[in-house]
């Protein structure tokens, strides 16, 4: 998985068939969370996280890793892969 980086935009790359975007956003420009946007088939696609657990991250940089980072997990757990890659995790 290779994001392509625009400076303006943030990442935008595909991920087990979804496209994904994602960019950062500040209200005071010291702190950065990440803003993700999944699409599917042109559909967009909401995911299960809740919002009050995205911390603030330092720089934009910072915001753009921890959203790619976190998108991927949450489709991950959508498509049911972490359950497949750690048997443990099956109930």
């Amino acid at each position: 998985m290779n994001p392509s980086m625009t400076s303006a935009d943030g990442a935008c790359y595909e991920y087990h068939g979804y496209t994904v975007t994602v960019g950062a956003t500040s209200q005071d420009g010291e702190n950065w969370l990440p803003a993700i946007d999944v699409e599917r088939d042109g559909q967009q696609v909401e995911l299960d996280a809740p919002e009050s657990a995205v911390p603030f991250w330092a720089t934009r940089a910072e915001a753009l890793r921890a959203g790619i980072e976190r998108a991927r997990y949450l489709l991950d757990r959508r498509d049911g892969l972490l359950d497949e890659r750690n048997p443990g995790r099956r109930g």
